[in-house]
């Protein structure tokens, strides 16, 4: 320990007595380990740390892998549901989730929107979550109402929901009152028997339709059993809890033999092709986000080895200015093993500074990283630097000291005592180092070209996203929810919700600068959808079920208002949405595959219609009467399912309804028109989720872009790390050589000729490292090709763009010191030794 101490403090000791050296050495560390410790803690939160549930470990997810129409992450019916329960021995629990609504909370206070999830009573048991005030639901909670329950007159069912803690304090300050207070929701009065605890919430997988942030838990009070078995009716999303020791792969197996029995029985999983697939709960979850951070993380570790890179660079040009020190403690004894140790003591006493300043970017990191996350990223709220990323630091900062520290050590403890020891003004140069320098160069250009690259094919991802046509015209639109309540006598009928969304329109086209205003249930880019089947006119009875399209319903003002472009036909007419007439618009992509080569407009196709007026659903023809473009409305990379566009009134006139108003001004000013707009038609209407389609479109391609500025800002600072590195190479170079370059010129030499000499050295160690830099980048930069848009993985034009800038910034590196090299006297040349 003594001697530990010892070389402790003369480490300080030689790293204080040149500062300049120490604080270059220091920052660069900084910049790698900085970066590194800040993506490292979002991969903590998002991939590494468990969910916040009880033995996450044991949660899966189940949905309907659909073969027919090849759509994989499939929701279930109810009836599919309680085959899983009845049917499997591998699971504690089998709970699902309906589709989430929103609902106006009113009463105390000022009327405001929540969001409200439909779940199993079990629900909670499943997760394995407490509530932090009261309960969560019991079996009877999810029990059917009795008949009767809702005629005219009688008094309203006792329904038991939980509340959100952000709602508890919101709604109730934080009271213990809240608990069996009465909660009004759409007018009907609900009982809160438990509050959860703060920052629970419901993680589900991205495209699972399923927003976050649910106010209200809801039980959903039904038979599962007498659900009928449609596509209309698949909206579950299905939680289970496997039984201690049993393996995911055993549970898969158990789901299959459902699912073929499935098939076996029911027309709906036969024609559809459906099978179960079952996926844990966390890798379900994150998936989507895994390859952009493990992408993210492997360009950060390549800054980190360009940084040890420089270092070890640094390390050895003052390595060779300590070669008669390293000399002198060889004499007087010291052993090639003591010599060692203290250079790597030094090196970590730098490596721990540099990570102590890496701590401190690495906080501004994340606050960069928080401020420029997609939307989709999960547990956004986890991240931060905590125990595990402190660990994570201290590791990256020790393996940094090993691996910049210790050729250099290695180097420097076996000098030359005869030579070193001569009494010279400066030392030999020794060839090893120097050819060790060069390849540490020719390593740093090559790990700067594979980040280079990875950026340009990133940027020309996002150009090529930003002309992306997204079927639709974003710009001038602002958007707002409204939910009606249903038992209102105003909203209580189809009639009743069409006629108010019919006048607000009116008033909204009114106002000065306004040109449209539409409704429809759901927007594209809005992160939800609405799946069902559709058949056409003359296909055999067995192809219902099989075809499957996003269904739209909309009043005639909404494809103005969205800017939809029309291809064939026409749009719905005012009275055909107030009629309930039984026509409807498509996209092209649902006309191609319906009607190949054919006229769409004036054919007929089978939907389901599923009438909010208590008639149920049914199998209907339906007229098509328009085409227009495709939307891409789930992301703005890929092509959506075919759609359908119904009239809003067809559908019964769906209670939660966004209304779309396009304007010649700046949207966001005719933000206070509007809700002047909705007061004055009912004061107690909250209007919800004001937003522009330009923040839809921003936020959608949001992940895009982040990638696209990380890996930019890690590809400046490998560039100019590499720079600096070629500079100090080249720069020693000509020092060494400085002597030589005297007796060039004393005889005769122009300075072209040096000029050229010094520079080819530059070059030659740049055209390496591209070349080595190339070959790992058509290696590596596939791996990446699905967070690609436009632009292919070995992309010719950027591969070559960036060859071209990385020998550029090469040659200037040269140049500097080039040229300082032929500016300089030859009498001054030749007495230098």
């Amino acid at each position: 320990m003594s001697a530990l101490g010892q070389d402790v403090r003369f480490g300080l000791r030689a790293l204080l007595k040149h500062p300049g050296h120490t604080a270059v050495v220091v920052l660069t560390l900084a910049l790698g380990i900085g970066a590194n410790t800040a993506i490292f803690s979002v991969i903590h939160a998002v991939l590494l740390r468990p969910l916040p549930y009880d033995n996450p470990e044991q949660l899966v997810l189940l949905r309907h892998r659909i073969e027919a129409t090849h759509f994989y992450d499939g929701p279930m019916p109810p009836a599919d549901v309680m085959d899983i329960r009845d049917h499997t021995e591998v699971f504690q629990g089998v709970a699902a989730t309906d589709r989430t609504f929103e609902q106006n909370l009113t009463g105390d206070g000022e009327p405001i929107e929540v969001r409200v999830a439909g779940v199993t009573a079990n629900f909670f048991d499943v997760l394995g979550v407490e509530a932090a005030l009261g309960r969560t639901f019991r079996v009877e909670d999810g029990e059917p109402f009795p008949p009767g329950a809702f005629a005219p007159g009688a008094p309203p069912p006792v329904n038991h929901v939980v509340i959100s803690h952000g709602l508890w304090m919101r709604r109730f300050g934080g009271s213990a009152d809240a608990v069996g207070s009465t909660l009004r929701l759409n007018e009907f009065p609900n009982t809160v028997v438990g509050v959860m605890p703060a920052g629970f919430e419901l993680l589900m997988p991205a495209n699972a339709g399923m927003p976050s942030g649910i106010d209200v838990w809801n039980p959903t009070r039904f038979d599962y059993r007498q659900q009928p078995r449609t596509s209309a009716n698949a909206n579950r999303r299905v939680i289970a809890r496997l039984k201690p020791g049993v393996s995911v792969a055993e549970a898969q197996a158990q789901a299959d033999k459902v699912a073929e029995w499935q098939r076996k029985n029911f027309a709906y999983n036969r024609d559809g092709e459906i099978y179960i697939d079952v996926k844990p709960m966390h890798a379900d979850i994150v998936g989507h986000a895994r390859t952009v951070l493990l992408a993210l993380f492997a360009a950060v570790g390549f800054v980190l080895l360009i940084a040890c890179a420089n270092v070890a660079n640094l390390l050895l040009v003052q390595a060779a200015s300590r070669e008669k020190e390293m000399a002198i403690r060889a004499a007087l004894g010291g052993s090639r093993g003591r010599i060692v140790r203290q250079l790597l003591t030094e090196s970590i006493l730098l490596a721990f500074v540099g990570g102590l300043a890496g701590l401190l970017l690495a906080r501004w990191g994340v606050d960069l990283l928080l401020a420029l996350r997609p939307a989709n990223l999960p547990r956004v709220g986890a991240i931060g630097i905590d125990g595990p990323v402190l660990l994570f630091t201290l590791g990256a900062s020790l393996l940094a000291a090993v691996i910049f520290g210790l050729v250099p050590a290695l180097q420097a403890s076996k000098p030359d005592l005869n030579d070193c020891l001569k009494d010279r003004g400066t030392v030999s140069p020794d060839v090893r180092r120097r050819r060790l320098r060069s390849s540490l160069v020719v390593a740093e250009v090559a790990l700067s070209m594979v980040l280079l690259i990875g950026a340009g094919l990133m940027f020309r991802s996002f150009l090529a996203l930003q002309q992306q046509d997204l079927g639709f015209e974003p710009e001038g639109v602002v958007t707002f929810r409204l939910t009606m309540p249903g038992l209102q006598s105003d909203y209580g009928t189809p009639d009743g919700r069409a006629m108010f969304v019919s006048e607000l329109e009116q008033r909204l086209e009114a106002l000065p600068g306004v040109k449209s205003a539409g409704a429809v249930q759901v927007l594209p880019l809005s992160g939800r959808f609405w799946t069902s089947p559709y058949s056409v006119k003359n296909a055999e009875e067995k192809d219902w079920g099989v075809l499957e399209a996003d269904y739209r319903f909309a009043t005639p003002g909404y494809f103005e208002a969205l800017g939809l472009r029309l291809l064939a036909g026409r749009y719905f007419k005012q009275s055909e949405n107030d009629g309930s007439a039984e026509v409807v618009v498509v996209d092209r992509a649902l006309a191609a595959r319906a009607w190949p080569g054919e006229e769409p407009v004036g054919r007929y196709l089978q939907a389901a219609i599923s009438p909010f007026d208590g008639t149920g659903p049914r199998q209907s023809w339906v007229k098509v009467v328009g085409v227009v473009e495709d939307v891409r409305s789930e992301d703005p990379r890929t092509t959506s399912r075919e759609t359908i566009y119904f009239p809003y009134r067809l559908q019964g006139a769906f209670f939660n309804v966004t209304l779309a108003v396009r304007t010649e001004k700046d949207p966001a000013a005719l933000v206070p028109s509007i809700r002047a707009q909705v007061s004055s038609l009912d004061p107690n209407m909250p209007v919800a989720a004001v937003r522009t389609m330009g923040e839809y479109v921003r936020e959608a391609k949001g992940p895009t872009r982040f990638v696209m500025i990380l890996t930019g800002i890690f590809a400046v600072v490998a560039l100019v790390l590499a720079s600096v590195g070629l500079y100090g190479v080249i720069s020693s170079l000509v020092r060494q050589r400085t002597h030589e370059i005297g007796v060039y010129m004393a005889f005769g030499a122009e300075s072209p000729h040096i000029l050229r000499m010094v520079v080819r050295r530059g070059v030659t160690l740049a055209i390496a490292g591209v070349v080595i830099g190339l070959l790992v980048s058509l290696a590596l930069t596939r791996a990446v090709s699905s967070l690609l848009t436009g632009v292919t993985a070995t992309d010719p034009a950027t591969f070559l763009a960036v060859g071209v800038l990385l020998t550029v910034v090469t040659l200037l590196a040269s140049y500097i010191p080039a040229h300082r090299a032929v500016r300089a006297d030859p009498m001054e040349a030749l007495r230098y030794q």
